[in-house]
């Protein structure tokens, strides 16, 4: 079972006067407070943090506080100073509210609600919290808490801790450490990481990468940070003890496939963390669903809903209200809100915080919105006998109903030549601040090399084939991906080299693998077997991805091998070895965990892995350097 976010204290009546002083809005967002530890009420149950703070955005002299609870509460803050740990009892809930004072400075903080988070019946949680399937999705009520501070030392690491006050009680976090964006030329340590996805060795993974690593100064994640995006306790409070917040805050608490227990590290507490959007950010299709799982499977091509509101616009929005309008689309199609909605993070004039780029350090960081649903392999040459929808295929029951059908594995947000996303990257690339950068770092969930399992189908949009008989009536749907059309690789790789980019990190099937561009500069990183393996499809592992028969033109699917052309690397240092000895240029093992990390000081991106099924310690694995 996780632990519980320790959220700490709780005051009785007797203080209540104290949270009622001075209306929110009447009090300036910063203080200054005695650091006396004042008199302890006798603790109260109390509604607890959700979770512990976490760090967003640093700026070079600024940096911003999240934290979450399950109720709205009357005032949340940030208390920062030296003295902050002494702080005890109603001297937390004085430091919110009395200013002019020496020692501790207070940070108020923004509260907004989270739109879209639900639990439904297959949830992981309490059994009497549990939805029942007839009830179908149910609204989960969770608040948001966002201070801004600002006004630090370059360097200086602060104490903080924040403070959540609640009718008559209050509860508070631990004490941890925050400090602006490091200045150029000085040395952090990145980690490297995605797919955490609640899976099994998820907290083992981030438990021994801190312990090795040491100090961690921030945390890249290359995408499928949960699996369902809507259902709340895959982000905070999964019982399995994997959630996403508690195992990168070390309170999760699930056994690995070895047997021991891990509660992950108490990482982005004090190190900000950046994303990037994977597949199981885009939450689908919600109206008329009856669970997360299936909405999150019935993603519909967003060109689809709005033809679909057409037909429907004089009946669900009589007076063209635009808002109605957009969110009919958005319960038709798909969403990335609860994903935005949960994080601060850089944003673009075009894709907000899907795309964004960012300076941090040395490194010059862009993050890309590069993925599209992902579907079952299944392929029926008959079109009556399809019964399934799948990458390859409709389900012959659906043919009649648009918002029913699947249309292949489409791609949420185009990265082709011709899109939105590659005009601005194209900018992004050419700014001085991107060629200026010592390290220049893209971060994408889904990438052009790979010989893992999901580099296929081609990313490519889906091309729809109609069938008919004789009558002129349509019998089925299927989809090909022409390999000449892979956006990722035609597209977005000649881009990024031409432009001297160091490092692309990407995840999405679950292994380690790795590249070099023939440019000599531009390395491919996935290391992404973080919980979990999905196999790699190599010569060398014995493994073969299914290829759909005729009259699908095979020619556009490899059973092996990586579609990029370019030859994995084998690992500089330990490899894995195949049954007979021979080195492997891969990692497919659901009991290792592997974890990268970027130290910026020496330019090296070293990589670990460890079995914990036999208990090992974790040992180097690889190593390169990039930016020489």
């Amino acid at each position: 079972m996780p632990r519980t976010t320790r959220s700490v204290l709780a005051v009785a009546a007797a203080a209540a006067t104290i949270f009622a002083a001075t209306p929110a809005a009447a009090v300036p967002a910063e203080h200054a407070v005695p650091a006396s530890s004042g008199n302890a009420a006798q603790p109260v149950p109390a509604a607890e943090l959700l979770t512990d703070p976490f760090l967003q955005a640093p700026t070079e002299s600024g940096v911003t506080v999240v934290w979450f609870t399950e109720f709205e509460g009357s005032q949340h803050a940030v208390l920062l100073g030296d003295a902050v740990a002494d702080l005890q009892g109603k001297a937390l809930a004085q430091a919110v509210h009395k200013p002019n004072l020496a020692d501790v400075r207070a940070v108020r903080a923004t509260t907004t609600q989270l739109s879209r988070t639900a639990e439904d019946a297959a949830s992981n949680i309490p059994a009497d919290e549990k939805p029942t399937a007839e009830l179908g999705i149910v609204d989960r009520a969770i608040w948001r808490h966002e201070a801004v501070v600002t006004g630090l030392e370059p360097g200086r690491q602060l104490p903080y801790r924040v403070v959540s006050l609640h009718g008559q009680q209050f509860t508070a976090s631990e004490t941890f450490t925050l400090q602006p964006a490091p200045a150029a030329g000085e040395g952090t340590k990145i980690l490297l990481t995605s797919d955490h996805q609640a899976m099994v060795n998820t907290p083992a993974n981030l438990q021994l990468a801190a312990e090795t690593i040491g100090d961690i100064g921030a945390v890249f994640v290359a995408g499928d940070l949960v699996n369902v995006p809507d259902r709340a306790s895959e982000w905070f409070d999964d019982t399995r003890g994997s959630a996403f917040f508690a195992v990168l805050q070390g309170n999760g608490g699930r056994a690995s496939t070895g047997g021991t227990v891990y509660e992950g590290a108490p990482i982005i507490q004090n190190a900000p963390l950046f994303t990037a959007i994977g597949n199981h950010e885009v939450q689908g299709r919600r109206d008329g669903a009856t669970s997360l799982g299936a909405s999150f499977s019935a993603a519909v091509p967003r060109e689809v809903a709005e033809a679909e509101y057409e037909k429907v616009a004089a009946e669900v929005n009589p007076s063209g209200d635009s808002e109605v309008k957009a969110a009919w689309i958005e319960g038709n199609s798909f969403s990335t809100r609860t994903y935005e909605e949960i994080f601060t993070l850089p944003t673009s004039e075009a894709g907000g915080e899907t795309y964004y780029a960012t300076t941090f350090g040395d490194v010059r960081l862009v993050s890309l919105y590069s993925t599209r649903i992902w579907r079952g392999t299944r392929a029926n040459p008959d079109p009556a006998a399809r019964t399934a929808t799948s990458r390859y295929q409709e389900a012959a029951a659906n043919l009649g109903d648009p918002l029913a059908q699947g249309y292949g594995e489409h791609i949420f947000e185009a990265i082709d030549a011709s899109s939105e996303q590659y005009a601005w990257l194209q900018d992004e690339l050419a700014s001085d601040e991107f060629q200026d950068a010592k390290y220049r770092v893209v971060i994408l969930h889904e990438g052009p090399q790979g010989v893992g399992d999901n580099v296929m189908p081609q990313f490519a949009d889906p091309e729809r084939i109609e069938e008919h008989n004789d009558a002129g009536d349509l019998v089925g749907v299927r989809y090909e991906y022409p390999a000449t059309r892979n956006e990722l690789l035609y597209d977005l790789q000649p881009l990024l080299e031409d432009a001297g980019v160091d490092l692309v990190q990407n995840g999405h099937s679950h292994l380690w693998n790795r590249f070099v561009s023939d440019n000599g500069t531009t390395n491919w990183i996935e290391t992404s077997n973080t919980g979990n393996s999905y196999g790699a499809y190599h010569p060398l592992s014995g493994r073969f991805r299914p290829v759909p028969p005729a009259p699908w033109d095979t020619s556009n699917y490899l059973a092996q091998g990586n579609p990029g052309g370019l030859e994995p690397i084998v690992p500089t240092e330990n490899p894995l070895l195949a049954a007979d000895g021979t080195p492997q240029p891969f990692v497919q093992s659901n009991d290792h965990v592997v974890f990268t990390v970027f130290d910026t000081a020496t330019g090296e991106v070293t990589s670990y892995a460890a079995n914990v099924t036999e208990g090992e310690q974790p040992t180097m694995l690889d190593r390169f350097t990039i930016g020489g």
